[in-house]
């Protein structure tokens, strides 16, 4: 459940509230308090995301890394084909360099990229989680001074009552 229906859920509680005589209401203290729970437990959501964000880019690096170690295991086992196949050791030598200096390349352009990736998604996902976290503060913030407003409106209600009650002695 998303945060701003379980703002929803807290108002509709007070709005389902029982009134008492002189404008008092009775509300399921279990109920609320179960609605902020949730509330709670609904913020982690987007730090849950961002934890998958990272994740993801370590699988990707995992993985970068995986292939640059089987692009130098191939370009090794090459090299050492070649140099057994061949009587021309100085040429298999530099084939065998050019080859692991171009796979190291590949490898650190792949975790480069790899980390350009995972930090584009991490700060997306922290601006969206940002941007949840300030709707859910402001909608909270309208549904509470509403309340107050209902709520005051209930005590002046109340104390015109007590006033008037005492003036009838």
């Amino acid at each position: 459940m998303d945060i701003l229906n379980l703002i929803d859920s807290l108002e509709e509680v007070v709005v389902q509230a029982r009134r008492l005589p002189g404008g008092n209401l009775v509300v399921d203290r279990k109920r609320v308090l179960d609605v902020i729970d949730q509330l709670r437990l609904g913020v982690p959501a987007d730090v849950r995301e961002a934890h998958t964000v990272l994740e993801q880019r370590d699988a990707i690096v995992s993985d970068a890394h995986q292939q640059a170690r089987k692009l130098l295991e191939l370009a090794q086992q090459e090299r050492e084909q070649r140099l057994a196949e061949t009587s021309i050791l100085r040429e298999a030598q530099e084939r065998s360099h050019a080859m692991l200096i171009d796979a190291e390349d590949r490898a650190r352009q792949t975790i480069t990229e790899a980390d350009a990736v995972a930090a584009a998604h991490l700060s997306e996902a922290a601006e969206a989680a940002t941007r949840q976290l300030d709707d859910a503060d402001s909608y909270a913030f309208e549904v509470l001074r509403r309340l107050e407003n209902q709520l005051q409106a209930f005590l002046d209600s109340i104390r015109s009552s007590i006033a008037s009650l005492q003036e009838n002695r």
